[in-house]
């Protein structure tokens, strides 16, 4: 007898949305996320980047107009704004999983076999499933380049939480998260 019908590992958008559909089939289902539930996009992604924009988007408005003089930014507080967008719709996604009857498991897991999964964290244990899906989900890019060991160089995921406004800085990679950041900074009058 399996514990389970399905096990997901990773609570981003493929591993919910799967979660969600299972358990609405009938299957009883668990998700186990080793951080919030929502993944990257949610969270360390576009999400909070477009939070942050739009308050970048606002700063250099009014900078950029006749309206105000010496305007003052509040990074602390555009990163609070960040972390409450996320943790609202992050909640909502642990509501939807609750009202479906999802098993949210917070901890690390490891697949020990067709049909076993170690989670690790508070809750040590191993649990089996018919099935077991992996939607693990993104981190970001370290390329080889000489010199990404320096300390002033940092991936999305650092500078969505250091709280630094800066005179000057380099963004490797151009796609949507490294465009955001760019712009965002460009915003704040960083070079």
């Amino acid at each position: 007898m399996f514990h389970y019908d399905l096990i997901v590992i990773g609570a981003g958008p493929g591993g919910y949305t799967a979660a969600l559909r299972a358990a609405k089939r009938g299957w009883k289902t668990a998700v186990i996320e080793r951080r919030e539930v929502g993944g990257t996009c949610l969270n360390r992604g576009c999400i909070p980047t477009k939070t942050l924009l739009h308050a970048s988007e606002i700063a250099a408005g009014i900078r950029g107009g006749r309206f105000a003089q010496q305007v003052r930014l509040d990074m602390a507080a555009m990163l609070t704004r960040k972390r409450q967008v996320s943790a609202q719709l992050s909640g909502g996604i642990e509501t939807m999983l609750r009202a479906e009857k999802v098993k949210l498991l917070q901890g690390n897991a490891t697949v020990l076999g067709p049909s076993q999964v170690r989670l690790t964290g508070e809750n040590e244990q191993v649990l089996t499933a018919r099935h077991i899906l992996l939607a693990t989900g993104a981190v970001p890019a370290r390329p080889p380049i000489p010199g990404l060991d320096l300390p002033e160089v940092m991936t999305s995921d650092d500078l969505l939480e250091n709280g630094r406004l800066y005179q000057s800085l380099i963004v490797i990679g151009g796609g949507v998260i490294g465009v955001e950041f760019a712009t965002f900074y460009a915003d704040l009058g960083c070079q």
